[in-house]
């Protein structure tokens, strides 16, 4: 298997960077939801540190996502897709990609206008650059949360989209993301 993307498959590098994110991301979805609904004290703000570490780590891959696919270019939409159907997977990716940003963005913004510290895997604190400001905090926050709930739909979608064309269109969309052909 080739490290770089061909003509016709991801390559080991962008399959990698894919299945982390992807853990890593549902991993977050599942503790956003699970956290958020335990009573404040010590095992919540537990919850919430490693939340932000785990998002930090994510923006982090996304940033070497992102040059991965400047120095190696995805393949092509399959010939077997129609205009409105490439289009629609191009939004797609690019509603994914702008929402991997902007929750990390939005995650260091509430902890920092709520004055909370955020650890990079215990490695060191992100500098908070932000004075505390409650109502920039609590706008924040319900932005974070806006957008994660959009995420959760976008991600549906695009699973039901791999599904589809798995499952029914019987092309090689999906399995050229996996290991193996």
């Amino acid at each position: 298997m080739s490290l770089r993307n061909t003509h016709n498959t991801y390559g080991a590098v962008a399959k990698l960077l894919h299945w982390v994110m992807a853990m890593m991301i549902l991993g977050l979805i599942c503790l956003g939801l699970y956290m958020t609904s335990e009573p404040d004290g010590d095992p919540k703000w537990a919850l919430y540190d490693l939340h932000k570490t785990i998002g930090s780590g994510v923006f982090v891959l996304l940033v070497v996502r992102v040059v991965w696919r400047k120095i190696s270019p995805p393949p092509g939409m399959p010939v077997t897709m129609g205009r409105l159907e490439q289009l629609a997977a191009h939004a797609g990716h690019a509603m994914l990609y702008l929402m991997m940003l902007a929750l990390p963005v939005t995650g260091y913004l509430d902890s920092s206008y709520g004055g909370y510290h955020l650890s990079f895997f215990g490695l060191f604190d992100v500098p908070m650059i932000f004075d505390k400001d409650e109502v920039l905090l609590e706008f924040y926050a319900a932005t974070h949360s806006y957008i994660a709930y959009g995420l959760i739909a976008v991600l549906a979608a695009h699973i039901g989209a791999a599904l589809k064309h798995h499952f029914i269109t019987k092309d090689d969309v999906l399995r050229r993301m996996t290991v193996g052909r």
